[in-house]
């Protein structure tokens, strides 16, 4: 008698039936969260362009410092660049950087002087958007704010509380 229970104990495992209905379970699951994780995926990819923005920014407000002289922030659409305007008719190029895939950035410059401030002494606002998909509570886009003071801030999505 304690060779067949030894036996049996031996043989435990899964069926091809609990098999199949466990891997169907999970097909049912993986196929209702699928929407999900392409909205995860685009919002992503705008919180890491809006921390890519916001990092140059602040690059380019120490650079200003550090140099003792105007740097600019700008954008172009998919590329940003924090440039040496030391000769405004050949700025030198100092850092440049790409948004992430489909992310844009409207043309916009900033110029920071010596002492970390805007130069025209204006706030900038700088809101990026995604080429596929529309700016949303379900689709965050992140907006960079520069105070006239030179504070620096990005809100995480432009359309809620970003003034």
């Amino acid at each position: 008698m304690r060779q067949l229970s030894a036996a049996r104990a031996a043989q435990r495992g899964l069926t091809l039936v609990e098999l199949m209905v466990g891997i169907a379970i999970a097909a049912l699951l993986a196929l209702a969260a699928a929407p999900f994780f392409g909205d995860y995926g685009l919002n992503s990819r705008l919180r890491e362009s809006g921390n890519t923005l916001y990092t140059e920014a602040l690059i380019a407000q120490s650079e200003a410092i550090k140099r003792n002289r105007v740097v600019r922030l700008a954008t172009d659409g998919v590329l940003i660049q924090v440039l040496d305007m030391t000769d405004p008719a050949n700025p030198v190029v100092l850092r440049e950087r790409s948004l992430a895939d489909g992310v844009l950035a409207p043309a916009a410059t900033v110029d920071f002087g010596s002492q970390g401030w805007p130069t025209n002494l204006a706030a900038a606002a700088i809101d990026l958007t995604h080429a596929t998909a529309t700016c949303s509570s379900d689709h965050r886009c992140p907006g960079l704010r520069v105070e006239a003071g030179g504070a620096i801030r990005l809100c995480g999505n432009h359309l809620d509380n970003c003034n």
